[in-house]
């Protein structure tokens, strides 16, 4: 059966464009509407990495999670939670920053922070590699990506995304456990998508991030959102839309591989437009690439960071916000 990919133009994040994109995506999806029922708990995992607001590019919009919320509430799924696992500052601070804390009043959202890291055995044998246990509480996990460039991966997406499941400070220190290695890496990536297996990939590339991504790129107004049950084939969509050389994209050369997902764009059934390729563009900006590691002093320096974030900047926002109040 072939992998079936929904795409369509998007120019702006309207909320009655994306929510109508979510609503005809499970209409192509899920045409038998099997997937969510009363009473079920759904996790959101979008992009969350640092602390910055939706026009930066460097988070998923806060649009695509209003969408799905308002989509999700009409499905009667019982429980919504957000969550990911920031690089810096603690997830509340970065959502906030990110424009999500509306959808707690408006939608009943929780956004809890991931817990119970467990040890997690995987094929490439990467040591100390730990996930968060809590997403056994779900019945389903939707992933929710930022189109962005990365300067280590070439492009991160839909398996990429999941990487954010690693909590906390694990995620430079298994950078460095790959020894600079980005195909293991990417298989490493594999099979902690296998074991996450999201129900859905909706991608955020209304606008993406070009350049030196995934924080210090700058946008780009790709204006396409795509979803798929097969992140391996939206990913293979993404990287065709963006000119992306698919030997640099180490993620997806490992579903290859480990035969993840589909890779072959004659093997997918992609709708919303007539031609995909149409929606392609020639100037997006690839990142500059860097090794994969991080060295003993950066990590260091990323420590005291985040205790200063975490223990100084954020008591002193929420203190002045107080005093506001």
């Amino acid at each position: 059966m072939k992998s079936k990919v929904h795409l369509q133009k998007l120019e702006s994040y309207s909320l009655d464009s994306v929510e109508q994109f979510v609503r005809d995506s499970l209409k192509v999806l899920d045409p038998e509407t099997t997937l969510f029922s009363l009473g079920q708990k759904v996790l959101l995992k979008p992009n969350l990495l640092r602390g910055f607001k939706p026009e930066r590019c460097v988070t998923t919009h806060p649009t695509v999670l209003e969408a799905l919320c308002r989509v999700l509430k009409d499905l009667s799924v019982r429980e919504i939670v957000i969550s990911d696992s920031p690089a810096l500052g603690s997830l509340s601070a970065v959502a906030d920053k990110a424009g999500y804390s509306f959808l707690e009043k408006k939608y009943g959202a929780q956004i809890l922070p991931l817990t119970d890291p467990i040890p997690f055995e995987n094929e490439e044998q990467v040591p100390h590699l730990k996930i968060a246990g809590c997403l056994e509480q779900y019945d389903h996990v939707i992933n929710l990506p930022k189109v962005k460039s990365h300067c280590q991966m070439t492009m991160t997406l839909g398996i990429k995304n999941l990487f954010g499941l690693v909590i906390g400070k694990r995620k430079p220190a298994l950078h460095c456990l790959v020894k600079n290695d980005k195909f293991k890496f990417g298989k490493m990536l594999i099979d902690i998508a296998r074991h996450v297996d999201p129900c859905l990939t909706i991608v955020d590339g209304i606008e993406a991030m070009q350049g030196q991504g995934p924080i210090n790129g700058t946008p780009y107004p790709l204006g396409v959102m795509g979803a798929s049950k097969d992140m391996t084939a939206l990913d293979r969509v993404f990287a065709d839309l963006l000119n992306i050389p698919l030997d640099k994209v180490y993620a997806l050369q490992a579903a290859r591989l480990k035969q993840f997902g589909q890779f072959h764009v004659e093997d997918m059934e992609i709708s919303g437009v007539a031609d995909y390729q149409s929606l392609a563009v020639e100037d997006f900006k690839q990142a500059y690439p860097i090794d994969i590691s991080f060295n003993p002093v950066k990590l260091i320096k990323s420590f005291l960071k985040q205790l200063y974030e975490v223990g100084i900047i954020e008591p002193g926002r929420a203190r002045l916000e107080r005093s506001k109040s």
